[in-house]
């Protein structure tokens, strides 16, 4: 018998879902709300009354426990108590190992204990914590409810209401797509800075990470206010990069999924306002240097744009990308200060010249010509009508109105986007990779040839407690494990050329670094 097999799941009741399928019918034309994909379902698991125990020879031990919703296409958790040992780990996975979490240690711990997952695919979710045995601090382990995902996984269709990859419009272009010359370069850098953003309730929407004048990567993620809504940003869950390698680009074909790991968890509400609809939170956890994501630049001068581009997930699908070159005007929509993409119903123009958005796209940027947010979708019309958009309206709140609106920092955005005060009106983007500080953990450790075509030379004469993993550009992990106190080779024959990333972790101190790898033949 397997650890996993001396486990009873806990059953919950098959849900019946008829009736949410009616409400989403209505719901998912509305941008102003949050795109429903899931339900709550209260548990209580806890690490100290539920799970079995398992010992193992190294001394270590594994508490593991599972949650069974019938149907449930992907199920995420919801702690309400989560605090780890150094040392110690957690993982979510599925029945067959084929999806998972990151791994969770003492670096997500927060003062308010709380955490939230990713989801992954398929009924029944597992619970999988692993102590050292020198390990003797108190953890503290919690689950008060699951997100029971109805869809957002699968690609078959019940009652055309439980789809999920592909689930948005045939009009839709992936970010992928060409768009246009005097764009394409410019988007593919800033699509690098969008997420998709699970609010911890079963619903979702889209944002953007923003530089600021600092340029200190700090996490700040723009979303739309509305998405506050019945959500606690401490448990908010965001993925970046999840685009597709083969653009489907409005043919009605389906996009290949691509697997990255470009997933985080918690953030703290900084600023927010309903005269603009923005919401501004600052992620708990700092965006790793070995990840290729973008801090984008804005502009705060409220100027007409020439045209414009929004980059969003609609419906929760992998990203999308569309264009209207009309150029966005200035409204009051019943008190909210907007950008107007004029359609057939409301205002001058056709819509969108190419792609839509639609519900799950709330909170998504607006780019202006030059690649500088000016907004985030705060509400319309448009959608697909078959191939085509049905060329009606989208409305986003106007970065310029957020920007000092109130009197106080948490009613606006220059206090955190301008932490110089410097008053610039525009700033530029900011690549992670092509901003990672060449530090070293004190001491002798080197890390040689590179550029590197066959064998990495990692020398260790110092650290008896270092462990590495290796990436590739999409975030990829393709090798992880310790490193001895000695000469350590690591292979990169079987690697195509391009940017890698080694990440190195001193277990004593935790300090870390991570180097840029270039694999050159």
């Amino acid at each position: 018998m397997t650890l996993q097999e001396e486990v009873d799941p806990l059953y919950l009741e098959a849900l019946d879902l008829e009736e949410i399928y009616e409400e989403d019918r209505i719901n998912d034309r509305d941008k102003s709300q949050p795109y429903r994909y899931g339900i709550s379902r209260p548990v209580v698991i806890s690490i100290h009354h539920d799970g079995v125990w398992s010992s193992l020879e190294n001394g270590g031990k594994i508490w593991r426990a599972a949650i069974t919703s019938p149907g449930a296409k992907n199920l995420s958790a919801v702690l309400s108590k989560f605090h780890l040992p150094k040392g110690a780990t957690l993982h979510f996975y599925n029945t067959e190992h084929t999806d998972r979490t990151i791994t969770f240690s003492k670096l997500q711990n927060r003062d308010n204990d709380k955490l939230a997952t990713w989801f992954v695919a398929g009924e029944t979710l597992w619970v999988e914590y692993y102590e050292p045995a020198n390990v003797d601090a108190p953890v503290q382990l919690e689950i008060e409810s699951v997100v029971h995902g109805y869809r957002m996984d699968a690609l078959e269709s019940i009652a055309d209401m439980n789809r999920g990859l592909n689930d948005s419009g045939d009009c839709n272009y992936d970010v992928n797509c060409p768009i246009g010359d005097d764009f394409d370069s410019q988007k593919d850098i800033l699509k690098k800075a969008v997420a998709m953003l699970t609010l911890g309730n079963g619903y979702l929407c889209s944002a953007v990470l923003l530089n600021n004048t600092n340029a200190d990567k700090t996490p700040f993620l723009l979303t739309a206010n509305h998405c506050l809504e019945n959500s606690d940003p401490s448990l908010w869950t965001i993925r970046f990069n999840w685009m597709s390698p083969n653009p489907v680009c409005a043919t009605g074909d389906e996009s290949a999924d691509l697997l990255t790991n470009f997933t985080m968890s918690g953030a703290t509400l900084r600023s927010s306002n309903s005269e603009s609809d923005f919401a501004l939170v600052e992620l708990h956890s700092q965006v790793p240097d070995s990840w290729d994501i973008v801090f984008a630049g804005w502009d705060n001068s409220d100027l007409d744009p020439l045209f414009e581009v929004g980059i969003h997930h609609p419906n929760g699908d992998i990203m999308k990308i569309c264009r209207d070159d009309s150029g966005a005007v200035k409204e009051d929509a019943n008190g909210t200060q907007v950008w107007l993409i004029g359609g057939v119903s409301v205002g001058e123009g056709d819509g969108w010249e190419i792609g839509t958005t639609e519900s799950g796209s709330s909170g998504s940027p607006l780019f202006n010509e030059n690649g500088k947010v000016i907004g985030q979708l705060y509400a319309g019309q448009s959608h697909c009508d078959g191939l085509e958009s049905n060329s009606d309206y989208d409305i986003y709140g106007r970065l310029g109105v957020s920007w000092d609106f109130g009197d106080t920092p948490e009613t606006r955005l220059k206090d955190w986007l301008d932490p110089l005060n410097i008053g610039v009106s525009e700033l530029g983007s900011l690549q992670n990779i092509l901003n990672i500080p060449e530090v070293s953990i004190e001491g002798s450790l080197e890390i040689y040839p590179n550029p590197v075509s066959n064998t990495l030379l990692v020398m260790n004469n110092r650290y008896p407690n270092l462990t590495y993993q290796f990436y590739n550009i999409l975030g990829q992990e393709l090798h992880a494990g310790s490193m001895a106190n000695t000469i350590n080779t690591l292979s990169v024959v079987d690697l195509a050329e391009g940017v890698y990333f080694l990440h190195l972790i001193d277990g004593d101190t935790d300090s870390r670094i991570t180097k840029k790898i270039l694999v050159d033949r």
